[in-house]
């Protein structure tokens, strides 16, 4: 039976937010055939909850469920590399001539990743310009995603859930939390959305091209695809080249 190949994995977040992980400990492997069997029930309306089950296969040192979105994207682009090719080909339409062509973008150079800031800490504090109360914020994790999407399948609406569960305070519960938000003023709510904004690290999924009709520069969107994770049809052969 094959070896399983852990590696150390230097995640973006730099494990500042998860107190009781040793950023030394936190491995990763390659994908094997049982997780590309997991991988191949993923859809965009189960994405979340079956792919912490992957994540749960291929981590060690860490609670998958307790990831920041910009760790997961970070792990995922890393299996996408490791697991198959650095290599994804992308067809993107010009902003200067509007002509569409393909650009392969090697995921392992061209894609910038940025991590947290050596002293951020959580919870996070914030004064709102209008209210004037200082709340404090968490990132959001792997497990609010699933929370959210659990709501949002009941038929709710979870505009304002996800940032409920942004906010650190024992005394409240979730849904005093979405009373409370409710109560806020907008200007006060942006402040609390764009936390997750300023704080955001992993993956920038954005590639600088040089236009092949016109010559012309720009920077285009890499959209994270569930072929990267399994590639398919065109998309594998144009990764296994000569291979077969």
């Amino acid at each position: 039976m094959a070896t399983e190949n852990w590696v150390k994995l230097n995640l973006p977040s730099q494990c500042l937010v998860y107190p009781d992980v040793k950023k030394e400990d936190v491995q990763i492997r390659a994908f094997k055939g049982k997780d590309e069997k997991l991988v191949a029930e993923l859809t965009s309306d189960n994405f979340d909850k079956k792919s912490l089950a992957v994540l749960r296969q291929v981590t060690k040192g860490i609670d998958p469920a307790k990831l920041t979105l910009g760790d997961r994207m970070y792990i995922l682009l890393w299996e996408a590399i490791n697991s198959y090719s650095k290599d994804f080909t992308v067809e993107f339409e010009c902003e200067h001539c509007w002509q569409k062509s393909e650009y392969v973008v090697d995921l392992s150079k061209d894609i910038d990743s940025k991590n947290l800031p050596a002293d951020y800490a959580e919870p996070y504090s914030v004064t709102l310009p209008e209210s004037k109360d200082t709340i404090k914020l968490k990132l959001l994790r792997v497990d609010d995603l699933i929370k959210s999407d659990e709501l949002h399948k009941s038929g709710k609406n979870i505009w304002l859930f996800r940032y409920a569960l942004s906010i650190v305070d024992n005394e409240k519960g979730i849904w005093d939390k979405m009373e409370y938000l409710e109560n806020l003023g907008t200007k006060d709510l942006m402040v609390i959305r764009a936390f997750q904004d300023k704080f955001q690290h992993g993956p920038d999924m954005k590639y600088s091209y040089t236009c092949k009709k016109c010559e012309a520069t720009g920077v285009m969107p890499v959209p994270f695809r569930l072929e990267m994770l399994l590639p398919y049809g065109e998309g594998l052969r144009k990764r296994l080249g000569d291979a077969v």
